[in-house]
């Protein structure tokens, strides 16, 4: 069994609590209590402070949705691509009772003492954007018209889970899901 480094710890706990906060309402002594790491590590492990931990913990569950998405669209039709996110979006919402949402969208709303969060988080929408264009491309859509498609999937899905956390039901993001397995198919 291996276990999480202190660092991993922190990165994972601030993705939970910027999910179901916030970046601006998440501090370090959160991150510190949530993740169990020693108080001092933080600063150990995170030079910058809460810039340099919403950079990371920004970029890492980007690259964790973006690993998702080319392993679907690797092995199967973009479809399986919008059902994978709208499935995985909607466990975390019924999972946590609607309390937490996209931590990548919560960055993107990052105040500026946070922007280079803001900046990792338009770099995961961009490469999800990407992932789900080339996989159109490949299936014979033209380039223009395969990032157009890609930037609607990125978009309505994180719209959509906006509103069903709002909502308090994944009905808005399971009908955003269905519109695009249309739409695409």
């Amino acid at each position: 069994m291996t276990s999480r480094s202190p660092r991993d710890a922190m990165l994972d706990s601030a993705i939970a609590l910027f999910g179901a906060r916030g970046v601006a309402a998440t501090s370090l002594r959160d991150v510190v209590a949530h993740s169990g790491a020693s108080r001092g590590s933080i600063y150990h492990h995170f030079p910058g402070g809460k810039a340099e931990l919403a950079e990371d913990a920004t970029r890492r569950a980007g690259d964790l949705m973006a690993r998702l998405v080319t392993k679907v669209v690797d092995s199967a039709e973009p479809v399986a691509a919008v059902e994978a996110m709208v499935d995985h979006w909607s466990g975390v919402l019924l999972g946590s009772d609607f309390g937490t949402g996209c931590p990548v969208a919560a960055a993107a709303l990052s105040p500026d003492d946070t922007a280079a969060a803001r900046d990792a988080a338009g770099v995961a929408f961009s490469t999800w954007e990407q992932a789900l264009a080339e996989a159109l491309v490949d299936r014979h859509i033209p380039p223009a018209a395969a990032a157009d498609r890609a930037a609607l999937i990125v978009s309505a899905i994180e719209g959509a889970l906006l509103v069903s956390r709002a909502r308090r039901t994944d009905a808005p993001l399971r009908a955003v899901g269905r519109e695009l397995v249309r739409h695409l198919a």
